[in-house]
């Protein structure tokens, strides 16, 4: 009887200890997340990530992050390469206690961007190299015994409206466009992606589209500058005036016109 009695004080004792775990986890489970989200940023990026807070809404759903910044790896002057103010992120509650939580979409409206060229590099494409290089490591399969091993699939992303600055060493600083990017079904429902995967595949889809953006700013301002070498360059060996050669301009635009 004794014995009894001793192995359910135990018993009694582990779960108590056990319900504490678990208060001081949901207590704490935004700091939880947000240091997830610094960290894994970090090593992916190769550059500091920050995040002002975390909110989340288990029986909403929901998820809100504030002040998502992602700064520019060292050499880069701009303040920063990413600044987000808010990610939305909504879930399926029914599915955070299965082995694969479910995110239903992942918002990000009215980013803030600066690409920075330096030589032949930018900071986006250093930061692009970066992911791709981080994601070879291979993911180890999922553990179900592991209640820390979290696995993610995503049914919609959109990065939208974002505001974007180019800042370059020959033609200054200019806006730049950056096409809104949206992704679907990332990740397999059944066996999901570990957070460093789910955050490679949208770091670098968003990274991507900035890059292609900047190379084609870039080519255009190139072209731009050509133009008026070369404009310059005739001006001067026709020893004309400035009203002289708009005058030729146009002149030649109309004979092409035909008018």
């Amino acid at each position: 009887m004794k014995a009894l009695k001793t192995t359910l004080l135990i018993l009694v004792l582990l779960l108590v200890v056990l319900g504490l775990g678990v208060v001081w986890v949901l207590r704490n489970l935004d700091d939880l997340v947000l240091g997830t989200i610094e960290d894994t940023g970090s090593r992916l990026t190769g550059t500091a990530v920050t995040l002002d807070s975390v909110d989340l809404d288990l029986a909403a759903g929901s998820a809100t992050l504030k002040g998502l910044v992602i700064d520019n790896p060292p050499g880069y002057g701009t303040d920063y390469a990413f600044a987000l103010d808010t990610v939305r992120v909504d879930l399926d509650p029914a599915s955070v206690t299965g082995s694969v939580l479910r995110l239903e979409d992942v918002t990000i409206a009215g980013g803030r961007l600066n690409a920075e060229q330096k030589g032949t590099a930018t900071n986006l494409s250093t930061i692009l190299r970066n992911v791709r290089a981080a994601s070879g490591e291979a993911a180890p399969p999922a553990d179900p015994e592991d209640p820390t091993d979290v696995r993610l699939a995503l049914q919609h992303f959109s990065f939208t409206d974002t505001q974007a600055t180019l800042t370059t060493e020959q033609y200054g600083e200019a806006s730049l466009r950056v096409p809104d990017v949206v992704r679907t079904g990332i990740g397999d429902p059944a066996s999901g992606l570990t957070p460093a995967e789910l955050a490679r595949q949208l770091l670098e889809a968003v990274l991507k589209e900035a890059q292609d953006a900047v190379g084609d700013a870039l080519a255009e301002r190139a072209k731009e500058a050509a133009k008026d070498a070369a404009k310059a360059k005739l001006k001067d060996k026709l020893n004309l005036s400035d009203e002289d050669m708009d005058s030729a301009e146009g002149a030649l635009k109309s004979l092409f016109k035909g008018d």
